[in-house]
């Protein structure tokens, strides 16, 4: 009886959180629940993949070209953005290469698996010390550090959401280094449809413009 009343109450929380628009996670497989990007089944753990240390070489510490800062997130924003204090100053971030489905931008309507991207770096970043390494360019335009993420155990976020179909690669110059390194992931992750890669081509948050680069579905629709 008690563990039908436990599973009772659960189903209960479950159905709250989707009338409200949340997410409800099972720490068994990861299960999560959203009826704001229209989009999803479960989010799953992400496959390590490591910093490429022979193609990028840091020469120290600081916010410099090829230098790397190690700093505390405090929030993050969205799939790809977040804040982050270093030396007792607070830095928006837009981590480098990558982009993921838009969940908070003005004027769009949240993307597929823009739920899914954001509550993951939501979990894996929230308050704790990552390590950002620049390339040559270290800011935007709206100025936003533009770094690679490294987590404490050496894993390379920003090509774990590529890696798993959470994140589509993105290049401008003169931050190409590493493009080659992340083709071979995002190839993979459309072969064998990982994450927004397993939706029909219609209904992916990104999609292929004329000049054959993958560009967000909203832009591509203008």
């Amino acid at each position: 009886m008690k563990k039908k009343t436990i599973a009772s109450v659960a189903s209960i929380i479950t159905a709250v959180f989707v009338i409200f628009g949340g997410y409800f996670y099972q720490d068994g497989n990861k299960t999560a629940v959203n009826d704001k990007s229209g989009s999803y089944s479960s989010i799953h753990t992400l496959e390590k993949v490591e910093f490429p240390d022979s193609i990028i070489d840091v020469s120290g510490e600081g916010i410099e070209p090829f230098g790397y800062i190690n700093a505390f997130v405090t929030k993050v924003t969205d799939g790809d953005t977040f804040r982050a204090e270093y030396k007792d100053k607070e830095y928006k971030v837009r981590m480098l290469d990558i982009d993921t489905p838009e969940s908070v931008k003005s004027g769009v309507d949240p993307q597929p698996y823009s739920g899914e991207a954001s509550e993951l770096t939501k979990k894996t970043l929230t308050n704790k010390t990552v390590k950002l390494i620049f390339e040559e360019g270290t800011t935007d335009q709206y100025g936003r550090l533009l770094a690679h993420v490294v987590l404490d155990d050496g894993s390379f976020y920003n090509a774990m959401m590529v890696n798993e179909g959470y994140a589509v690669s993105v290049f401008y110059s003169p931050n190409t280094l590493l493009k080659s390194f992340y083709d071979k992931l995002q190839n993979d992750a459309i072969t064998e449809g990982k994450g927004f890669w397993e939706l029909p081509e219609r209904k992916r948050p990104f999609i292929k413009n004329q000049k054959g680069k993958y560009v967000a579905s909203y832009k591509n629709s203008k």
